[in-house]
């Protein structure tokens, strides 16, 4: 058993001064206020003073077997299977605890998870996996989707894919925004389509993540009942509106346009793709704090794999979701609690309860006072255990 004592621990949803947690054996035993221990809680001769104290990060929009660094296509597989492994470890260093992975080939992700639910990796961020995505023939993310055309067909790949050991089902709504000769706006994938995906993906206990920036991409998907909007630029006020009302949650992945823009047109300054990162970043920023505020749960995501953006630094989604206006406190609770809803692992990670698994940073500087104390050096621990 071993205390920590804080000047102050974000829980997950408030703010606790002059704080204690207490683990043993990787789980959490109590966590509140000092002069709140119960008496029937023994304090531990191992004691340990800290500044602050909040759950590990959760990103729910990762490509693990992605390499930020090479081209999109073609794809060495082989590789990307040993570069998931480097990716994950990049994750954890970021302060992350638990991840998505929406879309690589059908097996290299799903493996990973696997390993991790028969006691595997067990050090690593606990994995979500959809394996390959649902794409329009043609589409957006063809290399890492299986092309579908008709209902039929994406009944059928969907019912593959969970077949597979997929936990989440990924469909491409939209064309991209950085992906060459794509344009974000005109919906791939027709109403049927996705509502056969959905009604198939619901019915097998699975949640659905679409991938669409346009408008009407967006509008399909909520209005066939999809459980995640993932990227969301073009939004409407109704829509959003719906959204929170459907209980729809948004994964806008901030971190995509902005290396784009900041590594991306560095890099290649007459890329049209980053040019056109750059063009929808307003609008982004805009329509995503729009959703926090009309009270759609937003959640954090990187897309972490796309170009440029790397694996390492998750912590700076939360620092860019709090310039577009959100207060740092409820960027905290969507970079933990929300994402751990969202990915059905509240029972294990996004609060720090009694009975959930110790997997916590520890911080020099309160991030409520200083977002950009996330990006900052940290310790972290996953299932009690501190880890490099």
């Amino acid at each position: 058993m071993k205390a920590f004592f804080a000047d102050q621990i974000f829980d997950g949803k408030k703010l606790i001064d002059n704080a204690v947690l207490i683990i043993d054996e990787g789980k959490i035993v109590w966590v509140g206020a000092e002069n709140e221990i119960p008496s029937e809680i023994t304090l531990p001769t191992l004691r340990k003073h800290v500044s602050f104290i909040m759950p590990g990060l959760i990103d729910c929009h990762v490509h693990l077997a992605l390499l930020n660094h090479t081209p999109v296509s073609p794809i060495d597989w082989a590789l990307c299977s040993v570069e998931a492994m480097q990716h994950l470890r990049e994750l954890r260093k970021a302060g992350v605890v638990a991840c998505r992975d929406l879309g690589s080939n059908d097996s290299i992700i799903i493996g990973i998870a696997k390993a991790q639910r028969q006691g595997l990796l067990q050090d690593m961020p606990r994995v979500v996996a959809a394996g390959a995505a649902l794409a329009a023939t043609g589409g957006h993310g063809t290399n890492i989707s299986i092309e579908c055309d008709g209902a039929d067909e994406f009944t059928k790949a969907c019912r593959q894919v969970i077949k597979n050991g997929a936990e989440v089902i990924k469909v491409m709504m939209s064309g991209g925004v950085n992906s060459p000769g794509e344009e974000p706006g005109p919906p791939e994938v027709n109403e049927d389509e996705i509502i056969a995906a959905v009604r198939e993906a619901h019915a097998r206990g699975r949640k659905v993540a679409v991938h669409a920036h346009g408008n009407t991409a967006i509008r399909r998907s909520v209005n066939a009942g999809v459980d995640s909007i993932e990227h969301g630029v073009f939004n409407s006020e109704d829509l959003i509106e719906q959204m929170a009302a459907q209980g729809t949650a948004l994964v806008p992945t901030l971190c995509a346009p902005y290396y784009a823009v900041q590594e991306g047109l560095r890099v290649e300054p007459d890329n049209p793709d980053h040019k056109r990162s750059q063009a929808i970043v307003a609008e982004h920023n805009h329509n995503t704090r729009l959703a926090f505020e009309k009270g759609v749960m937003v959640c954090m995501g990187t897309d972490a794999g796309c170009p440029f953006n790397p694996h390492d630094r998750a912590f700076y989604e939360a620092v860019l979701l709090h310039k577009t206006g959100i207060p740092a406190l409820d960027v905290l609770r969507i970079a933990t609690l929300n994402g751990a809803i969202l990915l059905g692992l509240d029972k294990e990670l996004g609060t720090l309860d009694a009975g959930k698994q110790a997997s916590f940073l520890i911080l020099d500087t309160s991030p409520v006072k200083d977002i950009e104390a996330l990006c900052a050096d940290k310790q972290i621990y996953i299932q009690g255990k501190k880890v490099e």
